[in-house]
């Protein structure tokens, strides 16, 4: 296994979707169950979305659209769904527009050459989960992080 793939494992596990039987199908919430893969469950009209009133009074009324391995958002997977010429949201198409935002974020040569810590930073505005992120959202710990990434393969540098 990569390190690119060991990270996208540690990505799922920070998101919590390693947990569900099929992580490429879960929806934030997890009310509602991908089983068309076509596009996002939100493109489609299949799901829309689940509040985010939990989070306290500044995201009430606010819903969130976060599905897949990586819990992409509508408006982002739209955007990487064109940039990228994705087919679907099937597993490959996920993976593809997951490696798109670390590399955009700077943080694939970190990924690359074992410098984890520093991808994570690199990622934090991407995923609510990961330490540094100001969404409001709970947080994984960087040692819980480093745990999933050497669970799942990674070398560090």
């Amino acid at each position: 296994m990569s390190n690119l793939d060991a990270f996208l494992a540690t990505i799922r596990h920070s998101e919590g979707t390693d947990k569900a039987p099929d992580p490429y199908a879960v929806t934030f919430g997890y009310h509602f169950t991908i089983t068309d893969f076509r596009d996002h469950p939100a493109v489609l009209g299949t799901w829309h979305g689940e509040p985010l009133d939990f989070l306290g009074p500044a995201y009430v009324g606010k819903v969130s659209t976060a599905a897949g391995a990586y819990q992409i958002i509508r408006p982002t997977w739209v955007g990487l769904k064109s940039q990228l010429k994705l087919p679907d949201f099937r597993p490959p198409s996920q993976d593809e527009a997951a490696t798109l935002l670390i590399t955009q974020a700077g943080a694939l040569h970190l990924i690359e050459t074992g410098q984890i810590a520093a991808a994570i930073d690199r990622c934090h505005e991407i995923w609510a989960s990961l330490p540094g992120s100001t969404s409001g959202q709970p947080q994984a710990s960087m040692a819980a992080l480093m745990q999933a990434y050497t669970d799942s393969g990674g070398a560090f540098a």
